[in-house]
């Protein structure tokens, strides 16, 4: 990857001061106090009325003084125990503990130290749940039960090793409603330890013996390295940096690139990659494919199945994403690049068949998190970049409509197919209008046309995105046509076309994403949603006369 852009130099978490002890007098130095998040969530909630992430900052900016607590606690556990396991987990940690105000599921504080912490019952009822698949005659003896007493081998708490609490957010935008999904986003602000260390450990009873704890030590290891910990795993929470293939999941998996103006959780000043955001495209894409085949009933049911529930029962789905990555970080003027792997898991051959379909699909149709809907550009007369650019690094489709129509898109129709028959006819798939969106459907009112662009420029050959990125070289043919003022989205003037480019609260109906096959003609493809609306239609007859139409409202 070309290295054309600006980085900002690297500014370290914290910065480390000393004095030098001399027989002189030496002035005095005010202390900082600790304040334990949990004394100041609870302080803050009796101040005015604060709103939900107040409080949560607080608490957030509680954990920072509690550095010589995390340090002493760390001590602590490494003294009292015979063997010690360090696990980092790259992105958040989220262990649930009681619900809060405004219903917030809080994470579990210490009752002493008011810090976050995992309970040694939690670790310990995770290692005894895969060690009775893998080992069922040996639990009982090493971890006790009910009826016969203490086991061989106990846990301690595991505290993070340094200040890791950081307020996160939620943000689902579609939602299920009377057999319909509705675009409605709904922020939640929420707690979780932001790439915590955590020193786990663990000591002999008086029936065990220190080869006892080291045969539990291999377990747990084993345990995170598959399970990971706390809730979420599969949205990419609580996945550790230890990896170890899981008997009866199945795993593929891709490398992918990323450009993008930015990735946003709680705090818009603080740009992260979220693997949460894979998720929800995939689960988008998914409706957009299964609403096109099932009854919206059918449909829910089998994403329940795939991706698992929260509300109004929990169940957990077949499916698991996980995300490696690795960031070059941007700035106002620069895109965030992050390239790694994303890897899929299931534990149904043709359930990972069907979602690899789907990722593979999305990684030509659209992009991730903000600015999914857009190629990656600088904005006028708003100045700023917008949009993403992203792609696999395998599959790379070229512009053969004989690839997309024999071979690509029957095959992702057929991995749905091979999953479940439908049990009636699809739903009319109607996109709604502006202000009242549902979920986006590839059926018989939906486009797809392929645009040749020779000329069009990847985002790693700009080096400058004020004065190249306003260009149809970067944005393309089918974007520079959106922005025309009677397709465009309704700007902060009431000017546009809200039924094409959208408006407030209003996705677009467009969806266009910039592919650059290696040695192939670069090209971007369109997707139109309720094509027979008329504004859209007229969209569609003034895209280039060398577009090539891969799937059609006759389809």
């Amino acid at each position: 990857m070309s290295n054309n852009r600006h980085h900002p130099t690297p500014i370290s978490a914290a910065t480390m001061r000393t004095t030098a002890r001399t027989n002189h007098p030496q002035p005095t130095v005010k202390r900082q106090r600790i304040t334990p998040p949990l004394q100041a969530l609870n302080h803050t909630l009796y101040i005015g009325k604060p709103t939900a992430q107040d409080a949560l900052n607080a608490a957030a900016d509680a954990d920072d003084t509690c550095e010589s607590v995390y340090e002493q606690l760390t001590q602590k556990t490494k003294s009292l125990a015979t063997e010690t396991l360090t696990i980092e987990f790259p992105w958040r940690l989220r262990v649930g503990g009681t619900r809060g105000f405004n219903d917030l599921l809080l994470p579990v504080f210490h009752p002493v130290y008011g810090i976050p912490y995992i309970p040694a019952s939690s670790l310990k009822g995770m290692v005894l749940a895969w060690a009775r698949t893998h080992y069922p005659d040996q639990v009982n003896r090493l971890f006790g039960t009910l009826d016969q007493g203490i086991g061989c081998v106990q846990f301690l708490d595991a505290f993070p090793t340094r200040p890791s609490l950081s307020v996160d957010m939620a943000n689902p935008q579609w939602h299920w409603q009377n057999h319909r999904v509705n675009y409605k986003p709904e922020p939640h602000a929420l707690l979780s330890m932001e790439m915590p260390e955590l020193v786990i450990g663990l000591a002999p009873t008086r029936l065990g013996n220190s080869e006892d704890v080291k045969l539990v030590k291999r377990w747990l290891k084993k345990a995170l390295a598959i399970s990971g910990l706390g809730s979420r795993i599969s949205a990419g929470y609580g996945r550790t940096n230890l990896t170890e293939k899981q008997k009866g999941w199945l795993k593929k998996t891709y490398q992918f690139q990323l450009w993008t103006a930015g990735m946003y959780g709680a705090e818009q000043n603080s740009p992260e990659f979220r693997p949460t955001a894979v998720r929800g495209m995939l689960r988008y894409w998914f409706r957009a494919i299964a609403l096109g085949l099932y009854p919206p009933q059918q449909c829910q049911h089998l994403e329940a199945i795939l991706f698992g529930t929260l509300e109004p029962t929990s169940q957990s789905g077949t499916l698991r994403i996980g995300v490696d990555w690795e960031e070059e970080e941007g700035d106002n003027d620069h895109p965030h690049v992050y390239q790694g792997k994303i890897c899929l898991e299931a534990q149904n051959k043709k359930h990972l068949s069907l979602i690899c379909r789907v990722l593979e699909l999305a990684s030509h149709l659209g992009g991730i998190g903000k600015g999914s809907r857009r190629p990656l550009h600088w904005n006028q007369p708003y100045p700023g970049l917008r949009g993403c650019h992203w792609h696999l690094t395998k599959p790379q489709l070229s512009s053969n409509p004989k690839t997309w129509q024999i071979e690509f898109l029957p095959a992702i129709q057929k991995a749905f197919l091979a999953v479940e028959t439908p049990e009636g006819v699809p739903g009319n798939g109607n996109p709604g209008k502006p202000g009242g969106r549902y979920q986006d459907v590839l059926n018989h009112n939906a486009c797809i046309y392929l645009v040749p662009c020779p000329k069009l420029k990847h985002p790693e050959d700009i080096c400058d995105w004020r004065r190249e990125g306003i260009k149809s070289q970067v944005r393309g043919k089918a974007l520079t046509l959106l922005y025309e003022p009677r397709f465009k989205g309704v700007n902060k003037q009431g000017e546009g076309n809200a039924n094409v480019g959208g408006c407030l609260e209003t996705p677009s109906y467009v969806v266009i994403k910039s592919n650059f096959p290696e040695g192939k003609t670069p090209y971007q493809t369109v997707t139109v949603f309720g094509a027979n609306q008329s504004s859209r239609a007229a969209f569609i007859q003034a895209l280039p006369k060398d577009s090539i139409p891969v799937w059609t409202t006759s389809s």
